[in-house]
């Protein structure tokens, strides 16, 4: 940056901390990094192992968000989102990009084509910070195109001032547990999945998971460390319980389960 680009960044980060309690901190947030980094759509949403996702932000149809997959993402597609896994996995603090998270087969799933190809469109990147045990406040910005390492320098840059930033903002947050950042849990609560049946095991409910979010078998037996004839064990048999036979009705029972059917 120029002397006077730097100047112009730092009176933008001081209206940024002056707007900490404003309802328009958010959109003050995107707006500053756009003067830097170019994406075209975002949102500040908390993440909860145990509940729907809260949005606190994100960006309006003029921007290329349509209402209509952002209701369907909170719905339950939010579930096979994988972020949202990653940081069930425990990459909770940091930034992350697309391409550290999503599985072998992502561009293949059901979550890619009805969701993320229509309203990211190319890559992604997460600002995460830690809350508690359960819930992880995320800043996404999706971009049409990938990300190039003159952009993923600047996020990395700007880093180590807007996560701290993003905590403080909680204690402002009308729509979230007021006490959501001295909550504390002795235990890791279990997340929520329509698959979670009764007849199916916790290993079966996993594998259903990572294969609807796209795992491949080899992808699967890595994240559990379990062997791929074990993956395909328990492919074999939460198949037969829920009488089906190919991931698309895997992902169509998934989605009846979710009432979107």
């Amino acid at each position: 940056m120029s002397s006077l680009e730097t100047l112009a960044w730092h009176r933008g980060f001081g209206q940024a901390v002056d707007k900490l309690d404003s309802p328009s901190f958010w959109l003050g947030i995107v707006r500053l990094l756009r003067t830097s980094l170019t994406f075209h759509t975002w949102m500040a949403v908390v993440f909860s192992r145990t509940q729907p996702p809260v949005l606190l932000g994100v960006s309006g149809e003029e921007e290329g968000s349509d209402e209509r997959l952002l209701q369907d993402y909170r719905h339950g597609l939010y579930l096979l989102d994988p972020f949202y896994i990653a940081i069930g996995e425990g990459d909770r603090d940091g930034l992350y990009r697309l391409d550290d998270v999503a599985p072998d087969c992502f561009t293949d799933t059901e979550y890619y084509r009805r969701y993320f190809q229509r309203n990211v469109v190319n890559d992604e990147v997460q600002f995460n910070v830690a809350l508690d045990v359960d819930r992880t406040l995320c800043l996404s910005l999706g971009s049409q195109a990938r990300y190039n390492t003159d952009a993923i320098g600047f996020m990395a840059l700007v880093q180590p001032w807007l996560l701290p930033l993003m905590r403080q903002r909680m204690h402002f947050e009308s729509d979230i547990d007021q006490a959501v950042t001295q909550r504390s849990y002795t235990t890791t609560p279990r997340r929520p999945f329509p698959l979670d049946d009764d007849m199916l095991t916790e290993r079966e409910r996993e594998v259903s998971q990572l294969m609807l979010s796209g795992c491949s078998t080899k992808g699967i037996a890595r994240r559990l460390d379990i062997s791929i004839e074990t993956v395909r064990s328990h492919k074999k048999h939460l198949y037969h319980k829920l009488g089906i036979s190919t991931q698309s009705e895997l992902f169509a029972l998934f989605w009846t389960r979710q009432g979107k059917g």
